[in-house]
């Protein structure tokens, strides 16, 4: 009986050491991609009721969710600014396969803590014809639980290349979002999420469509 209590106590140490070693290796992976670990939200979850949102896009007009899911689902994407090489590459994929998405009776839009300006000028530059959604005050992004705040290694490195989230971000603060992907049913229940603080790593247009096409 007490070679039992003390196996069963091993195991139970055993998997409490994996456990905290693997946290600490995933926490020093976050960190690589500029997340303060303790500040990282775990995203809303397949199932859950999305976050009914509304803010100005590109051209200043109200956007909300609402109404977007009275004519069919829509894939919500976050999106950190347009200093993000695999944000905009992401964006032009989606753009080169909108007519798709649309065709599967969605809409695509981004949300961005980037202010109006600056991803305005994307938008015309790469010619984008979706709706891209200023969130001003990391409502959205809140609303969602993608939030983290940047650690300052990543700040510092960002500034090197004149990209200072506390100017660049509309609420200046060096704050993103994790760049996921909601796709929302019309009832607004969560059906598709890509969750990943990895920031090169996005739901790809294959995944939206078949996600699309198989409501």
């Amino acid at each position: 009986m007490i070679n039992k209590r003390i196996l069963t106590l091993l195991s139970i140490l055993s998997f409490f050491l994996l456990s905290v070693s693997s946290f600490a290796q995933e926490a020093k992976i976050y960190e690589k991609y500029g997340v303060t670990v303790e500040t990282l939200q775990p995203g809303l979850s397949e199932g859950d009721q999305a976050f009914l949102f509304k803010g100005k896009d590109q051209d200043g007009k109200t956007y909300q969710l609402k109404d977007a899911l009275k004519k069919g689902p829509v894939v919500v994407n976050f999106f950190r600014g347009s200093w993000c090489p695999y944000c905009t590459k992401h964006l032009m994929n989606v753009q080169d396969s909108l007519g798709m998405i649309e065709a599967a009776g969605a809409t695509f839009v981004a949300v961005t803590p980037e202010n109006q300006e600056r991803f305005a000028k994307l938008v015309e530059k790469k010619g984008l014809t979706f709706e891209m959604v200023e969130d001003s005050k990391l409502d959205i992004m809140n609303g969602f639980k993608v939030t983290f705040d940047v650690n300052q290694g990543y700040q510092d490195m960002l500034k090197k290349y004149e990209n200072d989230l506390t100017v660049t971000n509309s609420i200046k603060r060096a704050s993103l979002p994790v760049p996921a992907t909601y796709i929302i049913a019309q009832d607004g229940t969560i059906i598709k999420r890509h969750y990943d603080p990895n920031y090169t790593e996005r739901m790809s247009v294959k995944d939206i469509l078949s996600t699309l096409q198989a409501q």
